[in-house]
């Protein structure tokens, strides 16, 4: 039975476009640099590593592990790729070794996945995505090569069984990682444009968080943007748009992004065209829709356009732009002009037409009411897609809508009704602040979505929500770096420059004081072992 069988077939030409852009990956093999131990100590995440004494091994000359016995190797970096070594035994009497070894292979991103049990594991996603392998080898010695690929800084190596006639010793480590950016890294930021005057502490801080922020990228530059190398391992557009626009200032790729922006346009969810929030690679729907996902991918289109100059594929791909909209308008109230999102966080909007599930996602913030922050997606959606047609010299289209379905509007009369909602419904004048849903809750997505859709009458109406939702402590604030992009971005828009590099500071900061070789997919600084799933060890 074809679990497919339900979603619309692909459209084979989409499809070919988008293999057409298939990169090719850079490999790069590289030894560990230590031998390390796990210590617990104060940190946000509970440990850190040391070197083990040279009396006990090193990486040249690595201990001899018997049952029960492990190693730690620290590669000095992350990367995403995959692990080989040797495994020789080393007899303890005349007799030779007489029993496969068994192993355990972990793998970290950060120093708790090396440094922790996995059980009890309380995620809901399936345990099948933790980064550990158990591997048995008949034959001694024996070139290990670990078939799956992972993302690691850290491997654990633990003799899980063996014979007590020998032991074993992990010689000749060696990760090749792999990934479709370029080999050399980015320059480091020199700060000859702006920033000139901040203290040399802050100027090294803002490096570090850029290196990071690029090897985040690289690692999961593949042949898609993955959204995660380590789990998941499919294309979402929100993550797309935002890793395609670092790459763009990188002057790194667009050819990927071209790539992933036909994939979903190859693999619909329904039969009516509305984009799967997530796709395979292979390629197929990931069986589900994110309503501001969906309205996002005009923004990804028209960026791709603008910073390829590929005009042929920005008419090509309109339409399936355009379709998000004249879909996602029939859930606009005509008495209000406000978006019918969901009310409560995790809540489903609908069933999609082909079983698949339709749902707004926003930020994974605990109790986020979403009318506010999908409106302004709606609203800035429409705008890329309006930007988009002048890009193409083309004319600008027009949609049926629930307050005007006998005569559609052209796009920007559509906007127009949407802010002048927003403005009457969604703003709360005498707190000066951005609000949504019955409890009038203030969050800092209902108010970096508004400002960043154009609602504000002015941007010092807009500084002043942003700044009286980031400063009010019952305020509902993010949980991921996806967000809190958004929020420093609208911060820029609406002329506070300063109180965005200091979020920056503050945030990305605080995961590199984590230890974070890469960024989080979720990150609390006041919850540092937030996990969306219910456990970190499923975080990526």
């Amino acid at each position: 039975m074809d679990p497919f069988a339900n979603f619309p077939p692909i459209n084979q030409h989409l499809a070919s476009k988008a293999a057409a852009a298939t990169p090719s990956l850079v490999e790069t093999n590289e030894s560990p640099l230590a031998l390390v131990s796990v210590e617990p100590d104060s940190s946000a995440l509970g440990w850190r590593t040391e070197p083990i004494p040279a009396t006990v091994g090193t990486v040249s000359a690595p201990p001899l592990l018997t049952e029960g016995g492990s190693v730690i190797l620290d590669f000095g970096g992350h990367r995403t790729g995959y692990l080989s070594f040797d495994l020789v035994p080393y007899k303890h009497g005349l007799e030779p070794h007489d029993a496969p070894c068994r192993l355990h292979i972990v793998f970290g991103e950060i120093v708790t996945d090396v440094a922790e049990s996995f059980e009890p594991y309380n995620a809901w996603l399936s345990k099948a995505w933790l980064p550990d392998e158990i591997m048995t080898v008949d034959f001694l010695p024996h070139r290990v090569q670990v078939p799956r690929r992972h993302a690691f800084r850290f491997v654990k190596i633990t003799v899980l069984a063996a014979s007590t006639r020998y032991g074993v010793r992990v010689e000749n480590a060696v990760a090749r990682g792999i990934s479709s950016a370029p080999a050399s890294p980015p320059p480091s930021l020199s700060f000859q444009a702006a920033g000139s005057e901040l203290s040399e502490d802050v100027k090294a801080r803002l490096r570090k968080i850029d290196e990071v922020a690029a090897r985040t990228l690289k690692n999961c530059m593949l042949t898609v943007y993955e959204d995660g190398p380590r789990r998941d391992r499919r294309l979402w557009i929100g993550d797309v748009r935002l890793q395609a626009l670092t790459a763009y200032t990188l002057k790194w790729d667009t050819e990927l992004a071209k790539r992933c922006l036909y994939l979903f346009a190859a693999c619909p969810l329904t039969e009516e065209g509305l984009l799967s929030a997530c796709v395979y690679e292979t390629p197929c729907s990931g069986g589900q829709s994110i309503v501001d996902y969906a309205h996002l991918y005009a923004a990804a289109l028209r960026d791709y356009v603008v910073a390829s100059g590929d005009i042929e594929t920005g008419k090509e791909l309109f339409p399936v732009a355009l379709k998000q909209f004249q879909i996602g308008l029939q859930r606009v109230d005509p008495a209000t002009g406000l978006y019918a999102a969901a009310e409560k966080e995790g809540d489903a909007a609908a069933e999609g037409d082909s079983g698949g599930e339709l749902w707004h996602f926003i930020d994974w913030a605990e109790g986020l009411h979403k009318t506010c922050a999908e409106q302004g997606v709606l609203i800035f959606g429409l705008r890329a897609l309006i930007d988009l047609a002048q890009t193409l010299q083309m004319q600008q289209p027009t949609v049926a809508t629930p307050w005007a379905a006998a005569e559609p509007l052209a796009l920007a009369d559509v906007v127009d009704r949407l802010v002048a909602g927003a403005r009457t419904h969604l703003y709360d004048a005498d707190r000066g602040v951005f609000i949504s849903g019955p409890d009038r809750q203030v969050s800092w997505a209902s108010n970096a979505w508004a400002v960043l859709a154009g609602v504000p009458t002015s941007k010092e109406q807009g500084a002043r929500a942003l700044r009286t939702a980031y400063d009010d402590k019952q305020a509902v604030k993010g949980t991921t770096p996806y967000l809190h992009h958004y929020l420093v971005e609208a911060l820029i828009t609406a002329g506070e420059d300063v109180r965005a590099r200091d979020h920056v500071l503050r945030y990305w900061g605080s995961m590199v004081d984590a230890g974070a070789e890469t960024f989080f997919e979720a990150w609390d600084p006041e919850r540092p072992r937030f996990s969306p799933y219910g456990d970190l060890h499923s975080n990526s």
